[in-house]
């Protein structure tokens, strides 16, 4: 085995980075490459079951947008060993995040909205990898 593929279906409080760094450190002390495979990052948490919302609020997707740019500052600091970071979607038109684990609720989990626009998490890693 020369790498693994790390399913990337997180959330803006979960998981941790320190527990992203732990995995991230495991196994690259296996002498294995690494891949962020499906990477999405939903505004709610799991067992977060509201239905309320109909359009993103500001403030979650600034948290997005801090989130976003923290992983990926953390990803930089590892990548000798993360040989790439895949998208599970483009834009928040679609993604299997509408409906699950929550029927009925909209989720938007990327970096640009139903419209393909940029959104804020967009220009904090363009600006960082600039």
């Amino acid at each position: 085995m020369h790498g693994i593929g790390l399913q990337a279906h997180w959330n803006l409080y979960d998981p941790a980075l320190d527990d992203i760094r732990a995995a991230i450190e495991k196994y690259a002390s296996l002498g294995l490459q690494l891949q962020l495979t499906e990477l999405d990052m939903s505004l709610f948490r799991f067992e977060d079951k509201r239905t309320d919302l109909k359009s993103p609020p500001s403030e979650l997707l600034e948290l997005q947008a801090e989130r976003y740019d923290v992983i990926f500052r953390l990803l930089k600091e590892y990548r000798e060993v993360i040989s790439s970071v895949t998208f599970w979607g483009a834009a928040d038109d679609y993604t299997w995040l509408d409906d699950f684990p929550v029927r009925g609720r909209k989720n938007w989990p990327f970096l640009f909205d139903a419209q393909h626009h940029p959104k804020p998490a967009f220009n904090r890693i363009a600006v960082q990898n600039s």
